[in-house]
């Protein structure tokens, strides 16, 4: 293995145990490793710090899988194989055992790695779908060299722990490299690809369950297409807000009930925050309509296939939501979402993307009704929280309105943090009560 050493001075962010090292902190050049190498990273007196994999064409130099010496080979398959199941031992006792974020890169220290699991329901039979993203280049070329080894390893151990009752022979997996993020590290944006396929199955077309955000021990359906979609073809990670927006409207039950209750859900991809929401309003006895604003045909389309089965009214608009959204009646609506796109993408994006944000928000404030509850989403991990609500503040007052701020969120459980890698906290969600 390939040793690196630290300038002076340069130590106290590998020993807070943040994964990354940037080329300029090297004491030498990095060129004589090549891209996704095993590394170990040491201080100018040759102490040891970590060991993960270099990249000399990279501004993040070094990533960090392994934290301790007795970690001797943490890029083996063996070694990943073992930590993505540590990673879905996690999920699996926080309650979560259909769809979900098996591993989310650093948080799961693995960097350079998302991997997703779908499972869904053909033909009386159960099958799951890794779908999974190679971001760096250490993960790139340790993945694609072992082949099927390591999720093949992952899901048959997953079984033996009694985590997962879906064997390696109904087990899909989906490659989602097509993201600009790879160029960063010198390498090629991919198409999808359907890297093991089972029974034919088109995964343009499923229907994967998820659990109910109130109640997990009761699914809700979406029909996606995972090779179409956006990321690794499904967003996971506003479940914990979903639950809180819903948890709010159980308390208002009493209320609700005496209306029909209209939501209007911006960006609304494929439904997720309007399914959940309706799945427990028609639990209830709840008679709502839904209105879904996007600039995506196929996410609307779906969203609307997603609504079918619960009979309710719903209403379409592709349109593109810093621009259309005057059309739409003043204080009309009693929940709404928007969970736009990340506006801010880059730090020069800031000042554009936070007023991106205000201008945004301030439709949703003025679209709802006096007493309704607007949600408010950022998954721009530059803008920080107290960025994002300056942009609410300067909101609420140009859509000439009162509102209370409820509570703040955050991504879902099965998408953890770490205090080490503050990068990690990319998504914000504000729920307002509207005086």
């Amino acid at each position: 293995m390939k040793i690196w050493k630290l300038k002076k001075g340069h130590d106290a962010r590998l020993r807070s145990r943040h994964p990354w090292v940037f080329s300029n902190e090297l004491l030498d050049s990095p060129k004589s490793v090549k891209p996704g190498e095993p590394v170990e990273i040491q201080d100018m007196r040759g102490q040891f710090l970590a060991r993960g994999y270099g990249n000399p064409h990279s501004l993040i130099a070094f990533r960090a899988l392994s934290f301790t010496t007795q970690d001797e080979a943490p890029m083996s398959p063996q070694s990943l194989g073992h930590k993505l199941f540590r990673a879905w031992k996690l999920r699996s006792d926080l309650g979560f055992n259909l769809s979900f974020r098996v591993c989310f890169s650093e948080a799961d220290d693995m960097p350079g790695i998302i991997c997703d699991r779908y499972v869904f329901t053909k033909n009386n039979k159960v099958y799951q779908v890794f779908s999974y993203q190679l971001l760096t280049s250490g993960m790139d070329v340790t993945f694609k060299a072992s082949g099927f080894e390591i999720f093949e390893k992952l899901a048959n151990l997953a079984v033996q722990q009694g985590i997962s009752s879906i064997p390696w022979s109904e087990t899909l997996l989906l490659q989602r490299n097509d993201v600009n993020i790879r160029k960063l590290e010198g390498l090629l944006v991919e198409p999808p690809i359907i890297t093991r396929t089972v029974d034919d199955i088109d995964l343009t077309d499923i229907s994967i369950e998820v659990q109910n955000v109130l109640d997990p021990s009761d699914k809700v359906f979406f029909m996606v297409n995972l090779i179409e979609g956006q990321k690794t073809g499904f967003f996971l990670d506003q479940t914990q807000n979903m639950r809180l927006l819903i948890d709010c409207l159980a308390k208002k039950k009493h209320v609700l009930k005496n209306r029909r209750i209209k939501i209007v859900d911006l960006c609304c991809y494929m439904g997720q925050w309007s399914v959940q929401i309706v799945h427990n309003l028609k639990k209830w006895g709840i008679e709502c309509e839904v209105h879904l604003v996007d600039v995506s045909e196929m996410a609307l389309k779906k969203a609307s296939e997603n609504l079918t089965p619960y009979g309710v009214e719903v209403k379409i608009y592709k349109m593109d939501v810093l621009e259309g959204l005057d059309s739409f009646p003043s204080n009309e609506f009693d929940v709404v979402i928007s969970d736009p796109p990340a506006f801010v993408k880059n730090k020069k994006d800031m000042h554009p993307g936070l007023h991106a944000y205000f201008k945004l928000n301030a439709q949703a404030f003025r679209m709802a009704r006096q007493d309704g509850v607007v949600i408010s989403c950022t998954c721009s991990g530059v803008v920080t929280i107290e960025d994002f609500k300056e942009s609410l503040r300067k909101a609420v007052l140009r859509s000439g309105k009162s509102a209370k701020c409820i509570l703040s969120g955050g991504q879902g459980w099965d998408h953890p943090t770490l205090m080490s890698f503050p990068e990690g906290f990319y998504l914000k969600m504000v729920m307002h009560q509207m005086n």
